[in-house]
């Protein structure tokens, strides 16, 4: 008789332990990310490459995001003129006086490409990033309220 208490209380905490851990997988999954996270995580990883342009350069951007990107990108880089990639000229490839690395593509090192990859969990976000010459993914944290790098890998060509 005594093995029935046993067994129900064996039972009980194994059920509480499934709803602890579907509890826990539910929310850390991640969920819908918000343009505005979206925004504030690409401002972050696009300072880098946007501070190595001379002042009143022109830089185009691309991503999926747009104007308010393009906005907030504005008011952290005052001295550059930041354009959607959409109104950049066509490449005319090489010019014909300039040195090309064989097997790279000519390319004028005007733009740079922002995408928020994932949400791998809540607070957490993957993003990749190029420009002509360089490209990479950056994983950040969202802590205290602002995005901050925890893994930034990149590749130059």
């Amino acid at each position: 008789m005594t093995r029935a208490p046993v067994l129900i209380a064996a039972f009980v905490a194994g059920a509480a332990a499934a709803l602890l851990a579907l509890y826990v997988a539910l929310s850390t999954a991640p969920g819908v990310i918000m343009a505005d996270d979206m925004v504030a995580a690409l401002t972050v990883v696009a300072d880098g490459s946007l501070s190595r342009f001379p002042g009143d350069s022109v830089v185009y951007v691309k991503s999926p995001i747009g104007a308010a990107l393009i906005d907030k990108l504005q008011a952290t880089h005052p001295s550059l003129k930041l354009m959607s990639f959409s109104a950049r000229p066509e490449d005319n490839g090489c010019l014909a006086n300039g040195s090309s690395i064989p097997g790279v593509p000519c390319q004028r090192d005007d733009f740079i490409k922002l995408e928020a990859l994932s949400s791998p969990t809540q607070r957490t976000m993957l993003v990749a990033f190029g420009t002509s010459r360089t490209f990479g993914q950056v994983l950040l944290l969202k802590f205290w309220g602002r995005w901050r790098v925890l893994l930034s890998r990149s590749y130059t060509v």
